[in-house]
């Protein structure tokens, strides 16, 4: 190491001579810098991008595909309201008229007293805190069962502790009260005639006597049914009963589609769409001031921290301006919009657009969609599957190729066109084909990752050569600053001498 010496001998400011030689020889390393700050800008505009594909993809297009949302139904009940209450499933259909016998209820298991002389109920008479191994008859360590589940019981259970492990326990299925003068009650959580288990010894020492609950009775358009639950689904209609018919009462529940919730998620979708639309363009579009270059340390140091944040926002402007991956994924949304829909109709006509109410902005919109939700509205009422067959319709023979027909629908054509760009992407960039935040790691193997690779290790051979550079400056200027010393000893000495 080289000991930085002050200009004493010369007269010389040697470290600021040295940084002005460094300042020229650095300007190579100043340029592999921000060329690695702008490939990492334009790596992150990638990630903010693809992050933006993915939650279109997961958030919309996956639920909004879904058989619930875009061929929602309603469940209509008419006639005598307090006997059921009805929610209708995607699947469901038809008309159904109901009248209730009987409701379904849970079997029992209840100590049963005996009366005395004057027929007063005898009282249980045994605190909870008593061990169950003190009963008559006794309920020794083991396991017994109790509702679905074997109950370990140890020789320190109590009673109260005996039925705090019935009531936690999952599979029992029972809920269990006790009483120290009425004693123990245990309630099937589950309806219907199936009666509860019990071990002997528990249903003796506890004096249980069973009753067990019944089925729910109902009459379906004149078809005799019974449930063993009061909620059950039926015709693809989940049914919950909530009282029995009166006599010459009915209760009816008609099937028919949800207009309001078909309108609402495709205008759920449109905004989406537009949403992701106007990012890829704003993208793309953005413009790039190239005077603006990274700023250099010392650059960053001349500036204040308002001017270096202005200078910084200039620079990163346009990462991805005209970028290829993002104007294709562009032109192929918009074309597969535009396309339509192939539903076999007799004239060969595809299902467009249009028919669903819904059409593109002005030019200066670049393709900003406009739901007419009135004419969406009448569109559904001439034709009960036109959302469904122009958004989730599926073409057999590309259902597992990346490619699409226009016999698939809109929804498929769009998770196509955004996997393909989300994979060009984590090819590009390195950005994750699967996550939606924006802190996800990048890949390395990608074509950015391998060139930030290699930028790094030239800015370091580039940092190591510099390093050397500057060591030798001061060298040479230790040198000359010995060399003047020993002239000026010398003269020094001949003055002397000469004198």
């Amino acid at each position: 190491m080289v000991t930085r010496i002050s200009g004493l001998a010369s007269g010389m400011d040697i470290d600021a001579m040295v940084k002005k030689l460094m300042q020229a020889e650095r300007k190579p390393l100043d340029k592999l810098n921000q060329q690695k700050q702008l490939l990492e800008w334009k790596r992150e505009s990638y990630r903010e991008t693809s992050t933006k594909l993915v939650s279109f993809l997961q958030e919309k297009l996956s639920k909004l595909s879904l058989s619930s949302s875009i061929s929602a139904q309603k469940a209509n009940v008419s006639g005598n309201l307090d006997i059921l209450s009805a929610v209708a499933s995607s699947t469901a259909s038809g008309t159904m008229e109901i009248t209730v016998k009987d409701l379904a209820t849970s079997s029992r298991a209840v100590t049963a007293l005996n009366v005395d002389a004057n027929g007063d109920s005898i009282s249980f008479n045994v605190a909870s805190s008593t061990l169950l191994s003190n009963l008559n008859p006794k309920i020794l360590p083991g396991e017994v069962q109790v509702g679905e589940a074997m109950i370990t019981v140890t020789a320190e259970d109590t009673i109260e502790s005996f039925v705090k492990k019935i009531n936690s326990s999952k599979e029992a299925g029972v809920t269990a009260i006790y009483d120290n003068s009425s004693g123990l009650s245990l309630t099937s959580k589950a309806t219907g005639s199936a009666a509860i288990k019990l071990d002997a010894n528990v249903a003796s020492a506890f004096q249980l006597h069973s009753k067990a609950g019944t089925d729910a009775a109902l009459t379906v358009n004149g078809l005799a049914i019974t449930k063993s639950s009061n909620s059950f689904e039926l015709n693809g209609v989940n049914i919950t009963l909530k009282s029995k018919t009166p006599i010459g009462a009915i209760t009816r529940i008609e099937v028919s589609k949800d207009t309001d919730k078909i309108v609402e998620n495709v205008q759920s979708f449109v905004d989406a769409y537009n949403d992701v639309l106007a990012l890829l363009n704003s993208k793309v579009g953005e413009e790039r001031f190239r005077k603006y270059h990274p700023l250099s340390t010392e650059e960053r140091a001349a500036m204040s921290d308002e001017e270096a944040k202005l200078w910084t926002s200039k620079a990163k402007s346009g990462m991805l301006k005209s970028d290829g991956i993002l104007q294709d994924t562009i032109t192929q949304m918009r074309t597969a919009l535009m396309q339509g829909v192939d539903i076999g109709r007799d004239d060969g006509k595809p299902l467009i657009l249009t028919e669903l109410g819904i059409t593109t902005g002005t030019y200066d919109t670049k393709g900003k969609l406009i739901l007419d939700q009135d004419k969406l509205k009448k569109a559904l009422e001439a034709d009960p599957e036109i959302v469904s067959n122009f958004f989730v319709k599926k073409d057999p023979a590309t259902a597992l190729k990346s490619e699409y027909t226009q016999l698939d629908g809109v929804y498929t054509k769009l998770t196509k066109i955004t996997n393909l760009s989300l994979q060009r992407m984590a090819e590009t960039a390195g950005t994750s084909k699967v996550s939606s935040d924006l802190s996800s790691t990048f890949l390395n193997t990608s074509s950015m990752g391998e060139q930030l690779t290699s930028l790094d290790r030239r800015i370091s051979d580039m940092t190591s050569r510099l390093n050397r550079i500057e060591t030798n400056y001061f060298k040479k200027f230790s040198a000359m600053e010995t060399a003047i010393n020993r002239y000026n000893s010398t003269s020094s000495s001949l003055a002397g001498f000469m004198a």
